[in-house]
């Protein structure tokens, strides 16, 4: 049985129509260990929370990686009933790094 524990990070102000660069920061020590999760725009941290327990191992059941719309389960419950949701704004690129420590 596989248990979801759903977190949310969430800045306290909407995020103003122009070019941005949004940056989610993941510090996981091991998997199955905690995690710290940092959410930046433009380069400033305007959320952050801790995950209490990651999952032990990559898997998916469904997921994707998605840029522009997102046709598994949503981010959030709060979209659920508009799914799939699609982005209609222009996105100039996407980098994902893992940096090992």
């Amino acid at each position: 049985m596989m248990v979801i524990e759903r977190y949310t990070a969430r800045s306290k102000q909407k995020l103003a129509p122009s070019k941005h660069r949004i940056e989610v920061d993941t510090t996981i020590a091991k998997p199955g260990a905690p995690a710290e999760v940092v959410l930046k725009v433009d380069g400033k941290e305007v959320a952050r929370t801790t995950v209490k327990r990651t999952v032990p191992a990559a898997f998916t059941a469904s997921e994707t990686f998605d840029v522009g719309v997102d046709f598994g389960s949503p981010v959030s419950l709060d979209y659920f009933d508009r799914r799939p949701i699609r982005f209609n704004g222009k996105i100039t690129a996407v980098n994902v790094q893992q940096n090992r420590q």
